[in-house]
């Protein structure tokens, strides 16, 4: 379990291996009717997004093939996938785009506001999927991510894995705010490539801030989810 222990002294314990950590996939109970959408076209070579850009819709393509593709230090950006229809895009928890969308072919788009997101998932496993995988690939690229004080890198790495937690309740429709007793600290330690003691140093530093607390019912309470947010970014 997670547990805001001192670093010294690490409440959990950590089995042999260490499967990597998935993030959890939750379903609703009943269906909901799918949003309504704006149809848009893109002309063969348009962006419909760029990388780095603010995220300002959801999308679904109708017709077509979408190349995403994501730079690299070096050389061409990489290949992530091709999209065909029926794929949605423009899902997961972060503010801005974390690679670029260009039609191979004219495409057909339906373009949904992202305050739609949580009906779309709640009308289709298939978007929940969606939305689980790119939220996991949003969490690669964060932990990716090199802070300029290497000390300041655990830190940034656990508030962005609790952001992404309060974003994903918030779309299944429970309290945001709270993260469920359920994550053994091994396997968060071992998604975030960090060792046990500094996992637990973390969660004691941003108790210490006034980031999170701890429940009575146990887990954790998000006390300040826009500046754990901003600690991640």
């Amino acid at each position: 379990m997670m547990d805001l222990a001192p670093a010294e002294t690490p409440a959990v314990e950590i089995s042999g291996t260490c499967e990597p950590f998935v993030v959890p996939r939750f379903k609703t109970s009943q269906p909901e009717a799918e949003p309504t959408g704006i149809e848009r076209t893109l002309d063969r070579g348009a962006y419909l997004f760029r990388e780095g850009e603010t995220k300002t819709a959801a999308y679904r393509l109708e017709a077509g093939i979408l190349c995403v593709t994501s730079r690299r230090p070096v050389g061409p950006p990489e290949v992530v996938e091709m999209l065909f229809p029926g794929t949605l895009l423009g899902l997961g928890f972060l503010d801005r785009h974390i690679d670029s969308a260009m039609a191979v072919v004219p495409c057909r788009i339906t373009e949904f506001p992202l305050s739609a997101v949580s009906a779309l998932c709640d009308a289709s496993e298939s978007a929940r999927d969606r939305q689980a995988s790119l939220t996991e690939r949003e969490f690669a690229a964060r932990r990716r991510e090199v802070a300029p004080d290497p000390a300041e890198r655990p830190l940034r790495r656990v508030a962005a894995f609790l952001s992404a937690m309060y974003h994903m309740n918030r779309h299944e429709g429970r309290n945001p705010a709270f993260v469920a007793e359920f994550l053994k600290s091994g396997d968060v330690a071992a998604f975030l490539d960090l060792e046990v003691e500094e996992l637990a140093a973390a969660l004691t530093d941003l108790r210490q801030r006034g980031f999170v607390g701890r429940a009575e019912s146990g887990g954790l309470v998000l006390l300040d989810p826009e500046g754990l947010e901003r600690l991640a970014t």
